[in-house]
């Protein structure tokens, strides 16, 4: 066995079409990897990774392991020395498993050279060295899997003619139907049960982790087992006349029996090896909780489909594998299904599609893409509809922050598709919805003023507007409370309700103005004034654990305001200036409930004091000014004339002043050992200590409210967190609609915003300098490495046979 396996090796190193079948492949791959632009092109991605050269390798495989394999037996029956092979001292299935080790030696010859592009990137990365290792490595190993049901197809293949050229094809075409074939009929309108075989047939659905450094146990059966099928059904076919034996025909049912049952055994085994660095192919505990908890088959139609950059490749990639993860661990099926609204002919039936997608939710983004006509311009929709049982929620994968580059962007569009795919299906598997209530009777904003948010609360929640004596009776009906910019001094008797409210485990969020200005005032002049407003829940939210101070703030990081600069009499000229007193916020990226959101758009904000003395609290702080702000104690004046003479530069000195804090844990009631007869209620009825619990205080109510027009008819009210001036909308309603999620998440599913993936990226700098020399050593190298190789091994070949 071993003499044949080396007759083989030296057969292929030995002639001109092995080398020049290798020779295909490194140039074929270089200039797709590193020359010709396009969706593999690794310099142009700006990713210090090798995921191209792992999308590209199995159709490049097509090619070289046919190449490789197709003389192995053709040529022996060919030269008639086939029934030599038969008649020496060895099973068939070992003559069969001589020339596939043989194939495998030679695939990973071929493939030898392609390491100098790992170290490329690896020398171009930002910084050196900031390829995931792991990952690769894990990757090769993928690719060595694939080869070995690549080699066995073509030894199949070569065993049934004696014509290498019939083998050739035959082998493509059969890699090919197993590669996407199978795959491309499962995407048809067919059962889901013949759907989910024929997929499980597909290599590529196998080779997907494995591309990305994802050992399945699932996927190593496959392989092997596949392999070792065709290299069976090889050792049959070698000599005529064999299957008419009733032995061999009982020993191919069984084996093919046994096979079934090892594939099907493996499929309720689930076992994964993450070789990347940071686990970012991992699902978390609570996320395979809630998909084995999936009560009905959920349909994903996903929309993102078509030409696209690579950041945009990998979050379409990124989607697909964590879908195929969650349907490991449930129980019910997770269907995907790709719609391209562009593929669609007719023009009427694309444009309602697009409008309907518009209705449900999914946010469009433009793509800007090289053509043959140059560069066009497109929308696409990266983003699903997700179905359950009649239920439909859609989710936006892309994470749009104007802060950051748009690489940055879609590494936390990628960090967060697990959490968007599970508090999706979570939304959809819940039975009872819970309910928020706004608070009223205090001068809180009315229905109008929050009615952007309410809006939005309301395809997730029972939105409710309440008062306390309907809180007092029916607190159990309501899961958060929201008290939105009460004007109105609060009754000890309103402030011992909302205790106990959250005494029984309710979840409050207090959005409170600690100063008042007369913004109308400072509309018909150029001065007003800002007084301190104290609405008796100073001690109520001390003994909480925070401190609101009676002060505004000031940021160099701020919105900007339109003042008519034109004299009196003139034509009005408006001009934009930084507002100090409109600071734009910044969501703590240290907590999963503010993290990778956008600034927040604030007016007239003050500031937040964490209180120490409860040890059984938790305080974070998830909302606060920038580096640069500073304090305006009150009462003072707010004026214009700050426009023409802004405070000095130096005096901004305070950074990252706490707006916003979330409180977690157990709280002590404000009313402990206290008599409230005199409020109309027992004692005996007071709870002093809380269950475990939520609430947030932040220091501007006018972070909720959006802007309304009363003059018409009827109201009408803008898009919170829009700022005319700017023409843009901040992130309010994000960051407002992420704290309700946080109070309403009792099993830890927000906690996945807080996945970290490293952003791995080359160095746009050195390359930009040096991409031609790169270019030239990842296309040259390997091809001279081959040629060397070759000349010295039929030299040294030469020279032997020459003297014996």
């Amino acid at each position: 066995m071993f003499s044949l396996f080396k007759k083989e090796i030296k057969s292929f190193l030995g002639s001109l079409i092995g080398y020049l079948a290798v020779f295909v492949f490194l140039l074929v791959s270089a200039l797709f990897l590193w020359v010709f632009p396009g969706n593999y092109n690794i310099p142009d991605s700006g990713y210090a990774t090798l995921e191209p050269l792992f999308l590209l390798a199995p159709w490049l495989y097509l090619f070289l392991v046919p190449a490789i394999t197709m003389r192995f037996f053709a040529d022996e029956k060919r030269s008639g020395t086939i029934e030599i092979l038969l008649t020496r001292p060895i099973s068939d299935f070992q003559l069969v498993l001589a020339k596939f080790l043989a194939g495998m030696v030679l695939v990973v010859f071929s493939l030898a050279p392609t390491l100098l592009y790992f170290l490329s990137v690896y020398y171009l990365g930002n910084p050196v060295g900031s390829i995931d290792t792991g990952a690769t490595w894990g990757s090769f190993f993928g690719l060595f899997f694939l080869a070995t049901i690549y080699v066995a197809i073509g030894v199949f293949s070569s065993s049934i003619t004696d014509n290498q050229i019939v083998s050739f094809i035959l082998a493509m075409a059969l890699s090919f139907i197993f590669y996407l074939g199978f795959e491309f009929i499962a995407s048809s309108e067919i059962p889901y049960l013949l759907e989910q075989i024929l997929l499980w047939f597909s290599i590529n659905e196998h080779y997907l982790s494995a591309s990305r450094g994802v050992i399945d146990l699932q996927d190593v059966v496959y392989f092997l087992g596949m392999a070792f099928l065709f290299l069976y059904a090889t050792s049959l076919l070698l000599r005529k006349g064999k299957l008419r034996s009733k032995k061999h025909r009982r020993s191919a049912i069984f084996v093919g029996l046994a096979a079934l049952i090892v594939f099907f055994g493996s499929t309720n085994f689930l076992f994964r090896i993450d070789l990347t660095v940071d686990k970012r192919y991992s699902l978390s505990p609570v996320s395979k909780q809630i998909a084995s908890e999936i009560p009905e088959p959920v349909s994903v139609e996903f929309f993102l489909e078509g030409e696209l950059e690579p950041g945009l490749k990998k979050l379409q990639r990124e989607v697909f594998e964590k879908i195929a993860v969650l349907n490991s661990y449930a129980d019910q099926p997770i269907r995907i299904t790709i719609t391209d609204p562009y593929r669609i002919g007719n023009k009427e039936k694309r444009e309602e599609l697009i409008e309907q997608l518009y209705q449900k939710g999914i946010q469009p983004t433009s793509f800007r893409h090289k053509n043959e006509q140059g560069i066009s311009s497109k929308l696409i929709f990266p983003g699903a509809l997700i179905r359950m049982g009649g239920k439909e929620v859609a989710v936006n994968f892309l994470k749009n922050n104007q802060d950051f580059s748009g690489l940055y962007n879609i590494n936390h569009s990628i960090e967060s598709v697990e959490y968007e795919l599970i508090n999706a299906f979570q939304q959809l598997s819940r039975t009872k919805r819970s309910t928020v209530a706004f608070l009223e009777g205090h001068g809180e904003f009315d229905m109008y003023q929050v009615m952007d948010f309410a809006n939005s609360l309301s395809g997730d929640f029972d939105v409710k507007r309440i008062n306390t004596d309907i809180l007092g009776k029916y607190a159990d009906n309501f899961d958060i409370l929201i008290v939105a910019g009460p004007k109105e001094s609060f009754a000890e008797a309103d402030k011992f309700i909302i205790d106990q409210y959250i005494m029984n485990g309710g979840k409050v969020v207090w959005l409170i103005d600690p100063v008042q200005v007369n913004t109308d005032s400072l509309s018909r002049g150029f001065r007003t004034f800002a007084f301190p407003h104290d609405i008796n829940l100073g001690d109520q939210l001390f003994k909480y654990g925070v401190r609101l101070n009676y002060e505004l703030l000031q940021d160099v990081i701020c919105a900007q305001i339109a003042v008519n600069t034109a004299p009196a009499g003139a034509q009005p000229q408006y001009t934009l200036h930084p507002w100090y007193y409109s600071p734009l916020l910044i969501p703590s990226d240290n907590h999963p409930l503010s993290r990778n959101l956008n600034k927040v758009f604030s007016e007239y904000v003050s500031s937040i004091d964490t209180v120490s003395g409860n040890g059984k609290l938790q305080k974070s702080v998830i909302l606060s000014t920038s580096p640069y702000a500073r304090r305006v104690k009150s009462p003072s004046s707010v004026s214009l004339q700050n426009i023409d003479n802004p405070p000095a530069r130096e005096l901004f000195t305070e950074a990252f002043i706490p707006v916003g804090v979330l409180i977690e844990g157990t709280f002590t009631s404000l009313y402990q050992n206290r008599m409230v007869e005199q409020l109309g209620f027992s004692s005996a009825s007071v709870l002093n200590e809380s269950k475990p619990t939520k609430m947030v205080v932040i220091a501007d109510a006018g972070l909720i409210a959006n802007k309304v027009d009363y003059s018409g008819t009827s109201p009408q009210f803008q898009q919170l967190g829009y700022d005319r001036v700017s023409n843009r909308v901040w992130g309010n309603k994000e960051f407002l609609m992420n704290t309700i999620f946080y109070l309403n998440d009792d099993r830890g599913v927000m906690q996945l915003r807080n996945r970290t993936l490293k952003l791995r990226l080359l160095d746009e700098v050195r390359l930009r300098e040096e991409k031609a020399l790169w270019q030239w050593l990842n296309v040259l190298a390997p091809i001279l490495f081959l040629s060397v190789f070759g000349v010295l091994y039929n030299f040294i070949r030469r020279r032997r046979y020459a003297r014996s």
